[in-house]
């Protein structure tokens, strides 16, 4: 085994400890230099004197140090160190000829690094972090392989390559409108604008446009560009359910005559997008492994199981289960929230809702195209936003997680939990004992909330309002900046906290295999049809299924479940199962199939 020391160096606070890393470790007492202070006051490990006892580890306040045992065999295929005590990632995807390449793993694993490196943005090192990174020394070490080749283009410039990046948030500070900055991209600007949608939209300026609208401008740029080679880093992100489908229909057939390299979170598009399909697993911000290319519905079945047969890996205690999702009978279906039909009107937008009524313990997903007015809904039912027409909201004691966040001040968690335990709403019990584990908050407790990434926020928010006592909990986007796993062991833990809490939970998302394995029942809203042309309609709440048959119906797009692990599956477009389906209407899985 090769033990691998990892400073997590934005938890690292010297000036506020006691050097108890240093001071406990038993090499450094015995007079070894295991651990030694940097340039920056921060402690150095070294990984051939440190025995692995894992005493730094537990007496860090603020753990910041990672002590990790790979395989050997791994030693010899690192491709990329940042540094002494720093991130390594062993192994690279292989792009081969034509055809769409999937990445899939956790944040922190490695999956942007191996697009940088791919696309030539960033040279390998190959573990030497201490010289400049040599393409030299890259063609020397993939000779005689599939890798030798591709990168040799890379070092002549034959190989021209473009990235959709991973954050498009930036994007909002460009002072152009969207068409001059998707035509700076090469290519048919046009074509790719009508294409994603945005032609109608094309003269707005990108500072004033949604976080869904960046999105699709940074793919058609990336579309409209004359390359040899793609990468899409997480490219569903900001976009609704129909977005996301046309967006993956567009990518896919891009991969008909040449390689496209996905990272993608959302496991629906990417069992439609990709060909092929490498797993990454490791420990987050210390090593990533990038495994051998598998096929798509091996691969994901793979990562949802939590075993790599082939490398004799678990990355996972227990596997992800999906259900069919049968109907409640009524006898289990107590009404608890009964919610009059609602109208909200501004200049220019009108949303209608339904009347409707959540039951105890349900979860009920509520989904359709953006700008149909589901977060105002939410934030009518919150007391937010006070209705139009119809209403007022339940009366009921209500928990709302916003779609936004942002942390203001240099509060921490646990700051912000002492200050709300105070209050007689807030479960300290529930908050300590089934949601600091489960979603993952224990390293994270004392860290500004100002300093955490968008996926540590999210978890944060989620736990803040499932810890309130609440009868109807309203949660916005709560899979957004999350990963894979994130998402789905989110998914248990507010569908656990609905249940054991016999409480009624709203939550609006866009991810299918999220909706799938925490809701219950679906709203679902259609664009408005009504003169001003912005807004919507609500209705439901329906059974799942129901649900997503009006949703999926719109779009034309048919779902099966998958044989061995029940997960919903997009059918290929004019495939003998889609036009099966179809002709029974049954968009989102056939029961009798």
């Amino acid at each position: 085994m090769t033990r691998i020391a990892v400073l997590l160096t934005d938890r690292c606070h010297p000036k506020e400890c006691q050097g108890e890393c240093r001071t406990y470790c038993p090499p450094v007492r015995m007079g070894q230099e295991c651990i030694v202070w940097g340039p920056d006051t921060k402690p150095i490990i070294s990984e051939d004197l440190c025995i692995g006892c894992g005493i730094c580890v537990h007496k860090c306040p603020f753990t910041a140090i990672k002590i990790l045992n790979t395989p050997e065999a791994a030693e010899g295929e690192m491709v990329h160190r940042y540094g002494q005590n720093a991130f390594r990632l062993f192994r690279l995807p292989v792009t081969g000829g034509p055809g769409t390449v999937g990445l899939l793993g956790s944040n922190g694993i490695g999956k942007t690094t191996a697009l940088r490196i791919l696309a030539g943005v960033e040279t390998p090192n190959l573990g030497d972090y201490e010289h400049p990174a040599d393409l030299t020394k890259v063609l020397e070490y993939y000779r005689g392989t599939e890798m030798h080749a591709y990168f040799r283009k890379l070092s002549r410039h034959e190989l021209r390559t473009v990235v959709k990046p991973q954050y498009v948030d930036g994007l909002a500070a460009i002072d152009q409108s969207i068409e001059d900055y998707v035509a700076e991209g090469g290519g048919n600007a046009a074509r790719a604008l009508e294409r994603t949608g945005l032609y109608s939209a094309r003269a707005k300026r990108l500072s004033e446009v949604s976080g869904g609208e960046l999105q699709l401008t940074a793919i058609a740029r990336t579309l409209s560009a004359d390359a040899d080679v793609y990468f899409f880093d997480e490219p569903s992100s900001y976009l609704d359910v129909i977005n996301r489908l046309t967006v993956a229909r567009l990518i896919r057939e891009l991969g008909e005559d040449r390689p496209v390299v996905i990272v993608e979170h959302d496991l629906a598009i990417l069992d439609y997008l990709a060909d092929r399909v490498h797993l990454l697993y490791g420990e987050a911000s210390a090593f990533g492994v990038v495994s051998h290319p598998m096929a798509t519905r091996t691969a994901i079945n793979t990562y949802l199981a939590g075993y790599l047969r082939e490398e004799n890996v678990r990355f996972r205690t227990e596997p992800v289960t999906f259900t069919s999702h049968p109907p409640k009978p009524p006898s289990a279906r107590i009404p608890l929230v009964t919610f009059a039909p609602l109208v909200k009107e501004y200049p220019g937008f009108r949303t209608e809702v339904t009347g409707g009524t959540f039951h105890k313990g349900e979860t009920v997903g509520v989904v359709g195209p953006n700008s149909t007015g589901k977060t105002t809904f939410v934030k009518m039912l919150a007391g937010v936003e006070p209705p139009t027409k119809g209403g007022p909201s339940p009366t009921v004691r209500v928990s709302y997680k916003p779609q936004y966040l942002k942390a203001q001040g240099d509060w921490s968690l646990q700051d912000r939990v002492m200050a709300l335990s105070g209050g007689k709403d807030f479960d300290l019990s529930f908050f300590e004992t089934d949601l600091v584990g489960s979603l993952s908050l224990r390293p994270i407790l004392g860290t500004p909330l100002n300093k955490l990434s968008g996926g540590e926020l999210q978890r944060v928010a989620i736990a803040l309002s499932l810890a309130m006592d609440a009868t109807l909990y309203l949660l916005d986007e709560p899979s957004a900046y999350l990963d894979t796993d994130e998402r789905m062991n989110a998914a248990r833990v507010i569908r656990r906290a609905a249940e054991r809490r016999g409480a009624a939970t709203l939550v609006v998302d866009h991810d299918v295999y999220f909706l799938d394995l925490l809701a219950d029942s679906l709203m679902v809203f259609h664009a408005a049809t009504h003169g001003t042309g912005k807004g919507g309609r609500g209705e439901g709440p329906y059974i799942m299924r129901e649900g997503m048959n009006r949703l999926l119906k719109a779009v034309e797009v048919t779902f099966r479940r998958d044989e061995e692990t029940l997960r919903p599956r997009v059918n290929k477009a004019g495939s003998a199962l889609d036009r099966e389906q179809k002709s029974k209407g049954e968009y989102y899985y056939d029961p009798a199939g």
